[in-house]
């Protein structure tokens, strides 16, 4: 929002995210008609009756991308809001919204609610060939949700092998 460019990289952009709790400020305006226009994208495959599995604000913890970069709370109240406008305004009933978290013991700080979220995922990326479960973070936010929650690898750099899932419990979707 607010840029000519489109980007997205804290370091590439001036947007302040803390300031969409004020409605009268521009960050506010900006991000109502960003959500706005990609909530009429959506109405199409709604109106399709095509389910989407919904991943916005990924990776907000790592403070890399504008919505992560001044924290937990600006961000949640994205989320918020954004999950607000999309279902309740624009009535957006066919997302499966996935919050993307991580295994770091401040995780929980940054996760919207049971409320605004299906699935979280998790961002995974050991090394090149290597093929393990990942049961020590798969259980780790687990435990950290209350396991309350479908838990998928968003994003990976080798896929685990189903056997070792298998053996070891963690069964990502």
């Amino acid at each position: 929002p607010l840029t000519k460019t489109g980007d997205f990289y804290t370091s590439k952009t001036t947007f302040d995210v803390s300031k969409i709790s004020d409605t009268n400020s521009a960050e506010y305006k900006a991000m109502l008609a960003d959500i706005d226009l990609i909530a009429g994208y959506l109405k199409e495959f709604k109106n399709a009756g095509i389910p989407v599995i919904w991943r916005p604000l990924h990776e907000a913890a790592g403070g890399w991308f504008w919505w992560g970069a001044k924290g937990a709370v600006p961000c949640k109240a994205l989320w918020r809001l954004m999950y607000d406008r999309m279902v309740n305004y624009h009535g957006l009933n066919n997302l499966i919204w996935v919050w993307t978290s991580d295994a770091t013991t401040d995780a929980v700080n940054w996760y919207p609610g049971d409320a605004y979220v299906d699935i979280i995922g998790m961002d995974i990326y050991p090394g090149e060939n290597q093929h393990g479960s990942q049961y020590i973070s798969f259980n780790k936010v687990k435990d950290m949700f209350g396991g309350k929650k479908i838990l998928t690898l968003s994003e990976c750099g080798s896929v685990p092998d189903p056997a070792l899932m298998l053996e070891y419990g963690d069964t990502w979707s």
